[in-house]
Parts: structure tokens; sequence; C-alpha cells
């Protein structure tokens, strides 16, 4: 279980460099990742809760789902910054159109695994609560 997040952190990259095949869009998605796992797992175990089977997979929940927003957000620029070649322009766009339907998706996901704190399996308790944490640090 221990080499199942980085495992996925390289499969992610890899798929990510084999797609966009720019070291410039995969990095700053990989670093809102990192930096998603980072702080929920940090936040775990300060709360005082113990790495166990079922919180050892937090990171491969969150590394996914934080790389997805990221991605929508470049990738859009670039197609936009194609045509305009305005970056404040851009970016404008990019966010206007972007910010309502990922708020949505990750609101969404985040009452999901929140809505797994509601059953009586403390280990699963735990992950529902520190995923949506995790999801929402990386909407941030």
């Amino acid at each position: 279980y221990t080499i199942s997040a980085p495992l996925a952190m390289l499969i992610i990259f890899s798929l990510m460099l084999l797609f966009f095949k720019k070291l410039s869009m995969i990095i700053s998605p990989m670093i809102v990742a990192m930096v998603s796992v980072i702080s929920t797992m940090g936040l775990l175990v300060i709360s005082g809760n113990t790495v166990h089977i079922m919180s050892s997979m937090i990171p491969i929940f969150i590394m996914p789902i934080a790389v997805l927003d990221a991605v929508h957000i470049l990738s859009d620029f670039f197609d936009s910054y194609q045509k305009t070649r305005d970056r404040k322009k851009t970016i404008l766009h990019v966010m206007d159109a972007l910010f309502a339907p990922m708020l949505y998706t990750s609101i969404t996901t985040i009452a999901g695994f929140a809505s797994l704190a509601l059953t009586p399996n403390p280990p699963v308790q735990v992950f529902g609560t520190f995923v949506a944490l995790g999801v929402a640090f990386a909407w941030i």
C-alpha cells in the first residue's frame, strides 16, 4: 500500500506527458495535487488519526481529482490564448467559463465523500472526511 500513491503519481505524470508533451502543462497540476495530498495527509496525522489501509488510499483519490481541475484550466487557457494572444483576457475568459462548472463538480464530489462520514465504520468515516477535505484543498 505504501507504493500505491507514488505509483499513481508516476502513472498520472506519464500519461500527462504522453498527452500534453509539454512539461509546463504537467508541473503546475502535479504541484496542486502534491500540495493537496501533503496538506490532507498532514491534517490526518495532526488530528490524531492513524494511517491504515483505508486512509493510505486517500492520496490515490485526491491526486487525479486535483490534476483534472488544473488540467482543465491550463488546457482551456492554451486553447483560448492561441486566439486572443492576451493573457489577461484569456485568464478572465477561462475563469469565467470554468469557475461554476468546477465549483459544482467539486462541491458534489466533496458532498459524496463527506457522506461517508455517516457510515458506522470509523475507517470509512476517516477516509470520506479526509478525501472530501483533500478535494476542497485541491479546489482552493
